[in-house]
């Protein structure tokens, strides 16, 4: 072997490491070895000595990342800490009633019910809307990072919000403003939990976005005590406050099993070549379409059977404590029995209690029997919408994935609500909710349709053709 040789050997171990020759340590031990290693006999040494070294170097330059271990007990730490986000990211439009209701009965009575709709409206839309650039964000630079951008947004929104006396100042506070601020954080909030788990993957789901039924909870009692205390005005400010403080807090919690990587693209577009994401896409916007109404209208429908407001922030109240409770439960249903099948039963029995206890409800103890049965069975779309994009699209990043569907939710709610107060107000004169009822009705029916398509192209593609399985 020639010396010439005996560099050229030990620049392709250089390179084969990764590294330049402007790394000043190896440069020099390839220099004194230059000069020293004159036999064959060292050559071998040397490029030995070479190797080790750059291999320290890469080790500590090209470090690479930390996956934790999944179905660990570390990830309900992550998890709770998305619970409680969730009340603040949902709170706001799940008790949005009590502010409707007061819009519509005393500060802005001469005002169309669709015209008010517009402030609940934007705020979903929006939350939902842009996750299609929220989610790859959170890939992007970090779920942590990508809260903490919601949590400035959602305080300033609230804030303004209370200084507005017009409709369109509130819609623009709100709705819009606070819309985008949530939908930051919402992608890491609803992606943090499945990324953790795979056999309690919809039990973790379902507790995380339980916090948004128990948001809604304590919202509409805070609210309305508020409300009826102090004014809207202070119960914004007061809201305000306490969403800076404690997701502030919980952001720190936010620690990811699979750290963010680079990425090129911003959307996954492969996932758009393939039917099951369309007939989620399809699942979602019915759902989000229809679900809304009840939440919404439940304070006006019990002024209708001869209520209070207290008696619509009560009945408020039953839904969201019920929609915690269920979330949950059907999480661990949806680990039994499939996600699939937890969530077509769910949607059939939406849809048949609303038609035959809301339409026919002449007092408020039918209201009741409704807001019990609906807060457990209805939200499970949303609770399972991470776990079955989590199960079939398992190779993309998931929060860039859900982003792409919650355009599609944002969507959803943006024509139900809108239509919904048109109805309300031509239609069902703002006297009574049958036509409104209807449509949110159908809308949930042709949700479930979606999702028994998708079972049936689920099962078609597999192995196993029997129709009853888990799913």
């Amino acid at each position: 072997m020639q010396p010439g040789d005996n560099c050229g050997l030990k620049a392709d171990a250089l390179h084969l490491n990764g590294l330049t020759t402007t790394s000043s340590d190896v440069s020099n031990s390839l220099s004194t070895m230059a000069i020293h290693n004159q036999s064959t006999n060292t050559d071998s040494e040397s490029i030995h000595k070479i190797l080790l070294q750059t291999s320290s170097v890469d080790r500590v330059v090209n470090k690479p990342a930390v996956v934790r271990p999944i179905d660990g007990p570390f990830g309900w730490i992550p998890t709770l800490a998305a619970m409680v986000n969730f009340m603040f990211i949902f709170g706001a439009p799940n008790s949005y009633g009590v502010f409707s209701t007061y819009y519509l009965n005393t500060k802005f009575r001469d005002t169309p019910a669709a015209t008010l709709s517009w402030i609940g409206t934007a705020s979903t839309a929006f939350m939902l809307g842009l996750n299609i650039f929220s989610g790859p964000l959170a890939d992007r630079i970090g779920y942590r990072q990508t809260a903490y951008i919601g949590t400035v947004i959602c305080t300033s929104a609230y804030i303004l919000a209370s200084f507005s006396s017009k409709v369109w100042q509130l819609m623009l506070t709100q709705g819009i403003l606070f819309g985008i601020g949530a939908s930051f954080l919402l992608a890491p909030s609803n992606s943090i939990a499945p990324q953790w788990f795979d056999r309690h993957r919809g039990l973790a789901s379902g507790v995380a976005i339980a916090g948004s039924s128990i948001g809604g909870l304590w919202f509409t009692a805070a609210t309305q005590s508020i409300i009826d205390s102090m004014g809207p005005e202070w119960a914004l400010r007061i809201l305000g406050i306490l969403t800076f403080i404690v997701t502030s807090v919980m952001n720190l919690l936010y620690i990811e099993r699979v750290p963010p990587t680079p990425r090129k693209n911003i959307f996954e577009l492969k996932v758009t070549k393939q039917l099951t994401f369309w007939l989620i896409i399809l699942e979602l916007f019915a759902a989000y379409t229809g679900y809304w109404a009840l939440f919404f209208y439940i304070g006006t429908s019990a002024i209708q059977v001869k209520g209070t407001s207290q008696d619509g922030a009560n009945l408020l109240l039953v839904l969201n404590a019920c929609s915690a409770v269920g979330r949950v439960l059907l999480g661990f249903v949806a680990d039994k029995f499939g996600s699939l099948n937890t969530l077509l039963f769910c949607l059939l029995l939406t849809v048949a209690i609303e038609m035959s206890l809301w339409i026919t409800a002449r007092s408020l103890a039918p209201l009741y029997v409704l807001c019990t049965i609906y807060g457990l069975v209805s939200s499970t779309f949303i609770s399972l919408n991470p776990v079955i994009v989590a199960i079939y699209f398992s190779s993309s990043p998931l929060s860039s994935v859900l982003g792409m569907t919650n355009l599609s939710s944002g969507l959803g709610g943006l024509v139900g609500n809108l239509s919904q107060g048109t109805i309300f107000d031509k239609y069902d004169n703002r006297t009574q909710f049958t036509n409104t009822i209807i449509f949110s009705s159908m809308f949930l029916l042709l949700s479930a349709v979606a999702v028994l398509a998708l079972r049936v192209h689920v099962i078609g593609k597999g192995s196993n053709k029997r129709l009853l399985q888990k799913i």
